[in-house]
């Protein structure tokens, strides 16, 4: 005791409870000075009470004051959204659905006072294509899963069209939605079968269409005669102009002395040397009059229907049994027609 109170270190509410046992109080500032001195005794430490309690915070009071606003803030910003994110997509971004919940009052940084159910609305209300959104609370974070619907793409698929006019006999539709029934008169280039089906909700699914549509089909050709018809004749008269050209670039171009009214071009390619890749083009200009000339509708009536067939001919379908074919002339004032109809039978679609 006499070596504490030789360094000056103060001693408070001392007792002697036994020759070998002491109890004693010290300042927060001599306890390193007491611990040289007593560390060969036996020693119980203790706090001092809720006296000392003060002491410590005084002494720690940024540590506790930081503490403690750390805890308001973290409590505070725990009712802030910090975060949206966003699955299931395909079609639509999360951007765009981060956007439209911003203009509902739903956005990171704030608190967000509205429901699950109040977010899964506004999605829903603005955007057609979503069939089904959840959102789920998860901290901080907004959490939505949806699942789009399947969009229908007009342009994706191309529909099945008729190739030639006739009347649908039968109808075997694969995929695709039919836009025609049996009996129907349908003309070339109409729509049979179209790209998409629709499914249990009544949504449309793109499909590639897929149909076997048969149909008795008419292909028919007209042609006709004047009497007294304008052509264009060749008079004998002809210029010649030349364009030479080398490894297949224009070089030189020969005076065009053409001057006709009237004229028709035929022109074609000539090697000028074996030696060398010097090529020219002949072009030709024949002088063309008017000529009025007159028909004879009983000797070329057989000439008119020929054309007719022939042209008839030329349009069959393939893969298609010819039921019949019937002309027919007739003679209109001074106009001689001659119209050739070839019955099919087969398929009618592309």
């Amino acid at each position: 005791m006499e070596k504490l109170y030789l360094k000056k270190i103060t001693l408070y509410n001392v007792s002697r409870y036994e020759h070998n046992r002491v109890t004693f109080d010290i300042n927060d500032r001599d306890e390193k000075k007491v611990k040289r001195y007593i560390a060969n005794y036996k020693v119980v430490k203790s706090l001092g009470g809720v006296k000392r309690i003060p002491k410590i915070l005084l002494a720690n009071l940024g540590l506790v004051l930081g503490v403690f606003f750390g805890m308001i803030f973290l409590l505070f910003a725990s009712n802030y959204t910090w975060q949206i994110r966003v699955y299931g997509i395909e079609n639509l971004t999360e951007a765009d659905i981060v956007q439209v919940l911003k203009q509902n009052g739903v956005r990171v940084g704030k608190i967000n006072r509205q429901s699950s159910e109040e977010i899964e609305n506004i999605l829903l209300n603005n955007y057609d294509r979503i069939a089904q959104v959840s959102v789920i609370r998860e901290g901080t974070a907004i959490i939505i899963n949806l699942s789009e619907k399947l969009v229908y793409i007009e342009e994706e698929y191309a529909p099945i069209c008729a190739k030639t006019s006739g009347i649908i006999t039968n109808i075997n539709v694969i995929t695709g939605t039919t836009n025609v029934k049996v009996g129907d008169y349908v003309n070339k280039g109409d729509i049979l079968v179209l790209p998409f089906n629709v499914n249990a909700n009544g949504e449309k699914v793109s499909v590639k269409p897929l149909a076997e549509i048969e149909a008795t089909m008419y292909v028919i050709s007209k042609v006709q005669m004047s009497r007294v018809e304008s052509v264009l004749v060749r008079t004998g008269r002809l210029t010649t102009a030349y364009r030479y050209k080398l490894f297949g670039h224009d070089i030189f171009w020969g005076r065009n002395r053409n001057s006709f009214a009237l004229f028709e071009v035929v022109s074609y390619n000539e090697n000028v040397s074996d030696l060398v890749p010097l090529k020219r083009e002949v072009i030709k200009y024949y002088e063309l009059e008017t000529r009025e000339i007159t028909h004879d509708f009983d000797a070329e009536k057989q000439s008119l229907i020929e054309r007719s067939r022939l042209e008839a001919e030329n349009n069959l379908i393939d893969y298609t049994t010819r039921l019949d074919e019937k002309t027919e002339v007739n003679i209109v004032l001074d106009t001689m027609y001659a119209c050739t109809t070839i019955t099919l039978q087969g398929l009618i679609n592309d």
